[in-house]
């Protein structure tokens, strides 16, 4: 794929129509704690700016962007609803989009390229069960899917409390006690793998990539350990290319 800006692209065996990738935080025109790619426009850095680092992405023109709630609602596009933390699209003309900053951004394809999904899944939206939410929205098998789980914090660097911990308990190669006295350590990444696999899918990859520790990425873990009131957004993106 052609871009002026650094890229993320899955690695995947998806068909050549697929056009599927996440930003990093380089190559925009914000600055301070959003330098530079940032494309969050709730997170208080300057709506001018904003809405020109989404115009340096490709396919921008055909992307739906969401008011992500942490929930597990899913859209259809083309729609006008924007609610939601997953999005589901079968159309040339309308691709999903899922911002993130530590949470797991996950996209969906089909093998014969005729549908793609993406989704935001946060440990609520994991909880929830917003993958599997997303994959009976779609119509393909989750047989024929192909599953990509893009940058995200990493266990090591990912600290909660028992209570979030005790949510999923029934992963226990992905909770591991901290150090730090009533506090665990989760494996968001390991957890989307787990629940993809659970509703069928067979074909998974990862970036393998943490965005608290990688510098190419927003982290908001790594914003707040910092003592920083915000901090920007990547965007994980697919949709199906036109004839």
């Amino acid at each position: 794929m052609s871009s002026d800006i650094p890229l993320i692209l899955p690695t995947w065996q998806a068909p050549a129509n697929v056009v599927a990738y996440t930003t990093t935080r380089h190559g925009g025109c914000s600055d301070g704690n959003y330098a530079s790619l940032n494309v969050g426009n709730h997170v208080g850095d300057c709506a001018e700016q904003v809405c020109r680092n989404r115009s340096l992405l490709p396919h921008h023109e055909k992307l739906h962007w969401l008011n992500q709630v942490h929930g597990h609602r899913v859209v259809q596009l083309p729609t006008t609803r924007t609610e939601a933390d997953a999005a589901v699209s079968r159309s040339a003309g309308h691709f999903c989009a899922v911002m993130t900053a530590d949470c797991v951004p996950v996209l969906l394809c089909n093998q014969d390229g005729l549908e793609v999904a993406a989704i935001h899944a946060g440990w609520k939206g994991l909880h929830l069960k917003v993958i599997e939410h997303t994959i009976a929205a779609m119509q393909s098998p989750a047989n024929t899917l192909l599953a990509w789980i893009g940058p995200a914090i990493s266990q090591a660097c990912y600290e909660v409390s028992e209570q979030v911990a005790s949510y999923f308990s029934q992963y226990p190669g992905a909770i591991i006690r901290a150090e730090n006295a009533d506090k665990y350590l989760l494996d968001l990444p390991m957890i989307a793998r787990c629940q993809l696999a659970s509703s069928g899918v067979r074909h998974i990859t990862s970036s393998a990539l943490c965005t608290y520790t990688d510098e190419r990425f927003f982290s908001h873990r790594q914003a707040t350990h910092r003592q920083q009131q915000q901090t920007g957004r990547m965007v994980s993106v697919i949709g199906l290319r036109g004839v």
